[in-house]
């Protein structure tokens, strides 16, 4: 069984030890030592990273007590190797497991609420909490959570017996019977984790929430800590700040002026639909053919046949076919005012080279070859 040096020191960045065996595996070689400071995976955190005896350590796995680590290279048993972790992620994810530790130790004392899924990516993490939080709910909680950094709180790390974990009060999703691994920050949480941690909450920087929405019967949180939230900041920040300067706002004012300009241009897209409709009725070169309605616009949407569709049929009974030339053949629409219009939509797009369909009145698709003298041949043989 590998002894597991981050579970008693997780500032440990450089160790000798023993290589007990090299075995290769699918990509690599996976390598087992008889102590370690990297975190294998586990508890919705991956696995540390580094370098084990100039091989490069890409993944990490327990199995039966054992710690896999696999390398690039292999390393020779019996060897002695020097292992070192790439520690900026790993302070990275210390930050982000103990803000997570934070924030879920807040939850869980304001509303009463367990931590029931965590996951950890590289700069963000997911919390899932096991009731209902709203706005205000989650404004608090990031405020608590930022002044528990303030405080600068001690970490501890023990490992109670029995006895004396059985008078604790700590968070677990687990029932551990043995092993039992308890990270404290000192008046603010107490839970049972297998993960390096910091050793005061102030390194843990900002915590900020980003996101939050219902999941399951509770609430799912997305948040981030330490270098990342600081990042998350700087970019918000700088894009808020060319959005002021665009619209010529003051920071207060921002949020006002993206609004109205948003409604502004609602207005003008709605009016430029109202228009384009217009112009492609005044322009539609439209023929009568043999008991049907075949038409022509230019740069139509399938919006504007529809409303000239709709226009031509309050004083025209018979099927209406409109089509509008685009860079891959045509567009269509065809109406009704009973039946007809899914058979004529299937012959255009058989004849045609084409895809749509509808119902018995109403029916649009696309052609890839564009004729007119064959479509109305083909619309006078149908009627």
């Amino acid at each position: 069984m590998t002894e597991k040096l981050f579970e008693v020191d997780s500032y440990c960045k450089k160790f000798d030890a023993k290589v007990l065996s090299c075995v290769e595996c699918d990509g690599g070689f996976y390598v087992t030592l008889d102590r370690t400071a990297f975190f294998p995976e586990g508890g919705g955190q991956a696995s540390d990273r580094g370098f084990l005896g100039g091989a490069a350590v890409s993944d990490v796995q327990i199995s039966d007590g054992d710690i896999l680590h696999k390398t690039d290279k292999p390393l020779n048993v019996g060897s002695t190797v020097c292992g070192e972790i790439d520690w900026e992620l790993r302070f990275s994810r210390m930050q982000s497991h103990t803000a997570e530790h934070i924030v879920s130790g807040i939850v869980h004392r304001e509303f009463g609420y367990s931590n029931v899924g965590f996951h950890m990516s590289e700069r963000t993490m997911t919390v899932d909490f096991s009731g209902k939080l709203c706005d205000c709910d989650i404004a608090r909680v990031e405020r608590l959570a930022n002044e528990a950094v303030y405080k600068n709180a001690a970490v501890n790390v023990f490992f109670p017996t029995k006895e004396e974990a059985s008078a604790l009060d700590y968070r677990s999703k687990l029932d551990i019977a043995e092993g039992l691994r308890i990270v404290e920050i000192e008046g603010i949480d107490v839970c049972a984790c297998c993960a390096p941690h910091l050793k005061r909450s102030g390194e843990a920087g900002a915590i900020k929430i980003i996101d939050f929405c219902p999941f399951k019967s509770g609430t799912r949180i997305e948040m981030t800590a330490g270098i990342f939230a600081y990042e998350d900041h700087a970019l918000l920040h700088s894009s808020n700040k060319r959005i002021m300067g665009l619209l010529s706002a003051s920071r207060e004012a921002v949020d006002d002026a993206v609004s109205k300009l948003c409604d502004t241009v609602a207005a003008l897209k709605s009016e430029n639909a109202s228009l384009s409709r217009r112009l492609a009725l005044y322009e539609l070169d439209k023929t009568e053919l043999g008991g049907a309605m075949i038409g022509y616009a230019k740069s139509a949407s399938y919006d504007d046949l529809r409303y000239c569709a709709n226009s031509i049929s309050e004083g025209f009974a018979a099927p209406i076919i409109l089509l509008s030339e685009c860079d891959e053949g045509a567009i269509y629409v065809v109406a009704c005012r009973e039946s007809g219009a899914r058979a004529i939509s299937a012959a255009l797009n058989s004849a045609f080279s084409g895809k749509g369909g509808g119902k018995d009145n109403y029916a649009q698709g696309k052609i890839s070859v564009f004729n007119k003298s064959d479509i109305e041949a083909l619309i006078k043989g149908l009627i």
